[in-house]
């Protein structure tokens, strides 16, 4: 059974990795303005807010189950993700759209490899992957979704917990590939791409947020 939990969770990781959500182009604009680090911390805070989720859907399996099946408690639930998740998505895409970094001001004629980032902005980076990546349904949907898999599956607690590490192994191996290629990218461009990949970022969160607003957080008005 561990070994076809093992498989499962592979396949679910690479499928969770390929989705193309507003945390892969937060990381790919800082990937390219600030270099490997600054996307690294980023991909960190997402792993820790996707380890809180693996805990509470581990160790919290009847309440997983049941806001699965109360579609009252599933609506409640989604409503204040959806509505909470979107505003800060929103917030954050119009930061990158109005604001512009230090990198993205660098002229040609200055290596970008110099620009220097503060530790209080990777502690910033990191906060903003773990708050990017909670405060949005979608990647606890995931986590629950793949606890009522290991329970309809009548999984042993081993052979659930093969299930979320494997997941885990894959989603951090891509993210990392995912920060290998913004670095490849990143020596590539000059100057005044840094802007265009910034203002992207922020039109992505922006239309994410937007999309958690009308998808999730107006039904219940």
């Amino acid at each position: 059974m561990i070994f076809y939990a093992i498989l499962e969770g592979l396949l679910a990781g690479l499928i969770l990795s390929i989705f193309v959500g507003p945390i892969f182009f937060t990381m790919l604009q800082l990937g390219v303005e600030h270099g490997f680090r600054a996307a690294f911390a980023l991909a960190l805070g997402q792993w820790i807010g996707d380890l809180m989720y693996i805990f509470l859907a581990f160790w919290g399996a009847i309440w997983v189950e049941e806001i699965i099946t109360d579609p009252e408690k599933q609506a409640t639930f989604l409503w204040y993700s959806g509505t909470f998740g979107g505003c800060l998505l929103i917030l954050f895409g119009l930061g990158l759209l109005l604001t512009k970094s230090i990198s993205t001001e660098i002229s040609d004629k200055i290596d970008i490899s110099q620009h220097k980032v503060s530790m209080k902005a990777y502690f910033a980076y990191t906060t903003q992957g773990f708050l990017i990546n909670t405060i949005n349904p979608t990647p606890l949907l995931f986590w629950m979704g793949l606890m009522a898999f290991a329970i309809s599956n009548n999984y042993h607690s081993g052979a659930s917990f093969a299930l979320f590490v494997a997941v885990m192994t894959v989603v951090v191996i891509m993210d990392v590939l995912k920060i290998y290629l913004a670095k490849h990218i990143r020596s590539r461009l000059k100057s005044h791409h840094f802007l265009y990949v910034r203002r992207l970022a922020g039109l992505v969160l922006s239309g994410f947020g937007l999309f958690l607003l009308l998808k999730f957080g107006f039904k219940l008005f």
